[in-house]
């Protein structure tokens, strides 16, 4: 259950973005957060452990994965602009930095649509 709301908590992160919504491509198992038509977070179970992946740029990603034990490769994902953070049962990774990880994976993904799409996102009205 504990897993369960750290999902949720990050989820719900995300979605406070401006423009993020939730998709369910890979079916209802996989939280996966999108700004435009690009994913900028995976949110997941796998064998009982939390996966949450985000938009790395390489060297950041390098330093990351040195730091702390709970920062991986991206988990299905490209190893070299991805990384996952595993939660299985604890994770050494500070909430704040949690945060800032997924912010900047949402920034990478945001820098790369093009103007019209950038204008549809600030300019979406967020509830």
């Amino acid at each position: 259950m504990e897993l369960e709301l750290e999902r949720i908590k990050w989820v719900a992160f995300c979605e406070s973005l401006q423009g993020a919504r939730l998709t369910f491509p890979f079916g209802k198992e996989a939280s996966v957060m999108k700004l435009s038509d690009k994913m900028f977070a995976l949110i997941h179970f796998h064998k009982g452990v939390l996966f949450v992946s985000a938009k790395c740029e390489p060297e950041r990603a390098e330093r990351l994965k040195e730091e702390y034990r709970s920062i991986v490769p991206g988990y299905h994902l490209n190893k070299t602009h991805w990384i996952s953070l595993m939660y299985d049962g604890e994770c050494d990774v500070p909430d704040e930095l949690v945060k800032a990880i997924l912010e900047n994976s949402y920034q990478l993904i945001f820098a790369k649509l093009s103007k019209q799409k950038q204008n549809a996102v600030l300019f979406s009205n967020q509830d």
